[in-house]
């Protein structure tokens, strides 16, 4: 799963980078709301992870 959040974040910032480089800021806003979303559940499941 970790590595699947990896993957999905790396797609993320690419996307965002992207977003951000053709101007888009306000679809840049809703970017950045999903990555802190998947930011979020990788640091949860690292900290899972960490207690087992």
């Amino acid at each position: 799963m970790v590595t699947k959040l990896f993957m999905e974040l790396k797609r993320i910032f690419a996307e965002l980078a992207s977003t951000l480089i053709l101007g888009k800021n306000k679809d840049a806003a809703g970017i950045a709301l999903l990555l802190s979303e998947k930011s979020k559940a990788l640091a949860d499941e690292l900290a899972g992870a960490a207690h087992e």
